[in-house]
């Protein structure tokens, strides 16, 4: 009997600590996390906003040592150039741009031909994009860049928002540079070429959003991801983190009275745009 009730007890034990492994492991995994949403509610500040994130989001097992992009804010003269990746030209980075823009491989039920990254979708999800898009450039053999965290009171103009505009907390995207000058390739911001690193610090506020950045490894996931040697999410979960918005981005172009048929598929807006240039010219 009493080896019995010896042997139950080892099992409970074997049990609950198994339990509690498992349970720790779910929470420090990169599979089972969701990234955290960038939007900025309608009168919030930064801090507000950053506030209401940490008390609602999903809390995350963190480990001892790790350095957020957040711990390692600067203002955007202290950006260390060195720590950004350096092309050899500019027109090799707008090649690749115009690639990671125009990819299709989200393939989803309805409708039924792959889509882009949600760039027409920027009010969140920037995470997802930036991850992704870092994951094509890599995968296409070009030099592996670096993300760049913003923080602030950030605003920007966009005609795929009712309002004309969205609001963030924080923003990243992936960045290189050419010589001395600092590019970020953000789609959903311009997505006619990269941007100066001056005029995106300009388009997501400027001065008056007290900006502060922050110079990541590409595999940084979000602003809970080790900045400096983070553990990269699997291409799933990526995938799936950009899933959440393929929605959204399709309702968003139907509210504005748009035809996501079109411009989701083989006829985007920056694409009108290029012949409606060329027509100009040549008239």
């Amino acid at each position: 009997m009493q080896k019995k009730s010896k042997f139950q007890l080892r099992s409970i034990i074997i049990f609950i600590s198994i339990s509690l492994l498992g349970f720790i492991l779910s929470l420090s995994s990169p599979i089972l996390a969701m990234g955290t949403s960038a939007i900025r509610l309608e009168g919030e500040n930064y801090q507000q906003a950053y506030n209401r994130v940490r008390k609602t989001g999903p809390k995350r097992f963190m480990m001892e040592g790790l350095k957020t992009p957040e711990d390692l804010q600067v203002i955007l003269e202290a950006i260390d150039l060195q720590t950004i990746p350096r092309v050899s030209s500019l027109k090799g980075l707008e090649q690749e741009f115009a690639y990671v823009r125009d990819s299709r491989f989200l393939k989803t039920e309805e409708p039924d031909f792959p889509r882009r990254l949600t760039w027409l979708y920027p009010d969140d999800g920037c995470y997802a994009r930036a991850e992704l898009a870092a994951r094509k450039l890599v995968d296409h053999g070009y030099t592996s860049p670096k993300k760049i965290f913003a923080f602030g009171d950030l605003k920007a103009e966009t005609p795929n928002s009712e309002k004309g505009y969205v609001e963030w907390w924080y923003h990243v995207a992936v960045t290189y540079r050419v010589d001395d000058l600092i590019y970020v390739l953000d789609p959903a911001l311009d997505p006619n070429h990269p941007m100066q690193l001056k005029d995106w610090h300009q388009a997501i506020g400027g001065e008056e959003a007290h900006i502060r950045y922050a110079i990541c490894s590409y595999k940084t996931f979000d602003t809970d991801s080790d900045c400096v040697r983070p553990k990269q999410i699997g291409r799933n979960q990526a995938e799936f983190e950009q899933r959440n918005f393929l929605y959204e981005e399709w309702d968003r172009l139907v509210d504005l009275d748009r035809n996501p048929i079109l411009e989701l598929g083989d006829s985007p807006p920056w694409l009108n745009h290029f012949f409606q240039n060329i027509n100009k010219i040549l008239n």
